[in-house]
C-alpha cells in the first residue's frame, strides 16, 4: 500500500511539473509576440497632438486632380493608422500642407519593337507638419512615392499614378513619427 500511495504522490508531481510547464510555455510564448519585431502597439503621434487640419495640396505640375487625390489618401491613411482626428483648421493641434513637385515616368523596359513593358511612376511632394499652438514646424521635407506598371496587363498611367498616390500617402504618414 506504501508503494501504491508513493506512485500516486510521483504521478501528482509529475501531473503538476507538466501543467507548471505548459504555463510556463504559455507566458513566454505570449511574451514573445507582445514584445514582437520592433513593432510597437505606441502611437507614431505625440500624445500631445490630438487633430490635425489638411488643406488641399498644392500641385506645380500640368497634371490636374492630383491635389484631391493626395489629400484624400493622406486623410485616408490617418484615419485608419493613427488616432488623430481631422478637423477644421481653427481647432487644430497641427496643420499637414504639402505640395505636388513633379511626376515623372521612367521606362523599365521595352520589347524588341520599342513598345514599353514595363514603367514606373513617381511622384514628388513637399510637406510641412507645423504645430498651431507653438507655431513650431514639426516635420519639413521632400518625400516621393512610387508605383510601377506593366502595360500588357491593362494597367496605364493613371492606374500607377493612383498607386503612386496611394504609396505617397503612407510614406508621408510614416514621416508623422514623433521626432520633436
Amino acid at each position: 500500500m506504501k508503494i501504491t500511495n508513493l506512485k500516486q504522490k510521483t504521478n501528482l508531481i509529475f501531473c503538476i511539473d507538466r501543467c507548471l510547464l505548459r504555463q510556463l510555455i504559455c507566458v513566454a510564448f505570449v511574451f514573445v509576440l507582445a514584445s514582437g519585431c520592433g513593432y510597437s502597439q505606441k502611437s507614431l503621434i505625440s500624445r500631445k497632438i490630438n487633430s490635425i487640419y489638411i488643406p488641399i495640396f498644392d500641385n506645380n505640375t500640368f497634371r490636374r486632380g492630383l491635389e484631391f487625390d493626395l489629400t484624400k489618401a493622406v486623410k485616408d491613411e490617418i484615419m485608419s493608422r493613427t488616432s488623430l482626428r481631422i478637423v477644421q483648421k481653427d481647432s487644430a493641434d497641427t496643420i499637414l500642407s504639402g505640395t505636388i513637385r513633379d511626376v515623372k515616368e521612367t521606362v523599365l523596359s521595352q520589347n524588341s519593337r520599342d513598345n514599353i513593358v514595363e514603367s514606373r511612376v513617381r511622384i514628388y511632394a513637399d510637406i510641412t507638419l507645423w504645430d498651431r499652438r507653438t507655431e513650431r514646424v514639426l516635420i519639413s521635407g521632400s518625400l516621393n512615392g512610387a508605383a510601377e506598371f506593366i502595360a500588357k496587363r491593362g494597367e496605364t498611367v493613371k492606374s500607377g499614378i493612383e498607386e503612386g498616390i496611394v504609396n505617397l500617402a503612407k510614406i508621408i504618414v510614416n514621416n508623422l513619427e514623433e521626432e520633436w
